[in-house]
Formats: C-alpha cells, structure tokens, sequence
C-alpha cells in the first residue's frame, strides 16, 4: 500500500518555522565570518600607505567580489532556508502522526497502528509506538479476560449462596467483588478495538 505524498510542508509550523530561522541564522553567521575573511584582506590595502594603483586594484578587486559575493550568499540562504522546509518536514510530519495516534490511544481507540512514509524519521520511535500498542492491546484482553472469569465467579458465588442467607463476612465479601468487577468494567469501557 502506498501512502499519499503530503502536499502542505507546513506540518507543525511552530516546530518548522524554528527550524527555519535557525539555519538561516546559523548561515547568516557563516556567510558573516566567511566573507569577513574574504573581504578584509582586500580591504586592508585600501586604508594603507600603499600606492594608488594597489590601492586602486585593491578597489577593483573588492568591487568585483562585492557584485558576485552577495547574491551568491543571498542565493544560497534561500535555497538551505527551503531545504530546511523539506527536511524539517521529515521530521514534523512523522511527529505530527504519532501524536494524533497517541491522542487516538488516550481516547480509548486501541485499533490503530502508528504507520510512517518510507524515507520518514522517527521510524524507530513509531515501532516503538507500536510494540506497546500490541503490549496494551493484550493487557486489556487479559483484563477483559479476568473480568469475564469476575463475572462468573460472583454469579456462581452468588447461586450457591441463594438458598442459604450469606452471613455478614460473605456479604462483604460480595460486595467488594462487585465494586472491583465495575471498577474493571469501568476501565475497560475505555477501550475500544475489534476482537
């Protein structure tokens, strides 16, 4: 079964725009120190004792890297600040899944499965997600199986005690069975998946 591909890159916008600005910030300050590097060597000659051709062709020279630097940085901002949108959605979209699935699970929904796109991040935590979902799918069959036996054994308790009045100790011991199997049936109303 193949899955859609996401057509909205803005999956969890706070997450992502985060994202975003720190690249562009951390290449912002990259391209600072690098062109620092690149233009202060050629802007030492101009505020010197040197001739006026070298200082004419220190000029020049930081003209030319002046026009040809600046939209390659610009450029270059731009394209990492568009791909840290896709690689950021790697991230969020899976996110964005297991926690709707999480939000399912709390609502009581254990028939579901955390499913990832191939090539997404956090597939590990979604099969982790998974493997106690299959955990908590047999807790609560083994609950349901331990009501089921509840059950029964208050009923059969209760027929054999029909005929004869149960004293105080047996009563009390009824009642607590009964409180426990409705707490149990209780918690167990929560859930929700097919047999």
């Amino acid at each position: 079964m193949t899955r859609p591909k996401r057509r909205k890159y803005f999956i969890d916008e706070r997450f992502q725009t985060k994202y975003l600005l720190l690249t562009v910030l951390g290449l912002f300050v990259y391209n600072l120190l690098l062109l620092a590097a690149i233009f202060l060597p050629v802007l030492l000659p101009l505020g010197s004792d040197l001739p006026v051709a070298e200082q004419a062709h220190a000029a020049r020279t930081f003209l030319l890297l002046h026009t040809h630097i600046w939209p390659a940085v610009g450029l270059v901002i731009a394209v990492m600040g568009i791909l840290s949108i896709f690689v950021s959605h790697k991230i969020a979209g899976p996110a964005y899944r297991l926690s709707t699935s999480l939000q399912q699970v709390t609502a009581g929904d254990l028939d579901i499965s955390v499913r990832l796109r191939k090539g997404d991040d956090l597939q590990g935590l979604a099969d982790q997600v998974n493997t106690h979902l299959d955990e908590l799918r047999s807790f609560v069959k083994t609950l349901e199986t331990d009501h089921e036996i509840l059950t029964a054994s208050i009923a059969s308790l209760e027929n054999r005690l029909k005929d004869d009045s149960p004293d105080a100790a047996q009563a009390e011991v009824i009642a607590q069975l009964r409180e426990s199997q409705k707490r149990l049936a209780n918690t167990l109303n929560r859930f929700n998946f097919p047999e």
